[in-house]
């Protein structure tokens, strides 16, 4: 008397194959069918490097919270950070800057700069950086301002920031002011007493209104200027 099947797959292949052959397909494809898996991964290692990594990314975090931010314009401004203080608002501090100043202007004319044009010093003066500059306002719409000297310690964008001989801070617009500085020859000193005449500059502040820094790369253009 044949068994009863006892498994879902040989039942079903009884009704369609002798028991002959459903015991035999039975047997060689599902019984003794070989099970491929998979090689097992290291637990462990996995383990290791997401807690690494949650580390590292924990770590990141804590920096940028860390980082301070940089201050922005109006933070700076409100900060007066780029103000200049009381203590430091004395004339003599200022004049090795403005020798140190002479000396670079001399090297920015060069040697051969005699006679002094304005095609030919004037793209050069341009360019220049008037941080210690001694400059004196000669024209300006402002009645106030001429007549003004001093030694330029702040060369902004629209602005000379000059200290006086008398220890004052003088914040003077470019736009509308016209400026004159003085300076020996290339080749000779400050101090030189039986020396040539110094050159005598005039510059119009309006051409000037951008940093020091922008106008290096500036290039010198002659046009006509409206009266003050």
């Amino acid at each position: 008397m044949a068994t009863k099947p006892t498994h879902i797959a040989h039942e079903l292949l009884l009704r369609a194959h002798s028991p002959e052959d459903a015991q035999r397909i039975f047997t060689e494809k599902v019984k003794q069918k070989p099970l491929l898996l998979r090689p097992t991964e290291n637990d462990g290692a996995n383990a290791r490097e997401l807690r690494r990594r949650a580390r590292a990314k924990k770590q990141e975090h804590r920096k940028k919270q860390t980082k301070p931010k940089p201050l922005s314009a109006r933070q700076k401004r409100e900060l007066n950070i780029y103000a200049i203080p009381d203590d430091a608002r004395r004339y003599a501090i200022y004049e090795p800057l403005h020798r140190m100043w002479v000396g670079y202007i001399q090297e920015v004319l060069g040697q051969g700069s005699l006679p002094v044009t304005a095609a030919a010093a004037g793209s050069k003066l341009c360019s220049a950086d008037f941080h210690g500059a001694q400059v004196e306002v000669v024209r300006s719409r402002c009645v106030g301002r001429v007549g003004l000297q001093g030694i330029v310690v702040k060369d902004t964008m629209f602005t000379f920031q000059i200290i006086t001989k008398q220890n004052e801070l003088k914040i003077v617009p470019k736009e509308h002011s016209i400026f004159r500085f003085e300076l020996p020859p290339p080749g000779h000193d400050l101090d030189e007493k039986d020396g040539p005449r110094n050159l005598v500059f005039e510059i119009h502040g309006s051409q000037f209104q951008n940093r020091a820094t922008d106008r290096a790369n500036k290039k010198f253009k002659q046009r006509n200027l409206p009266d003050l």
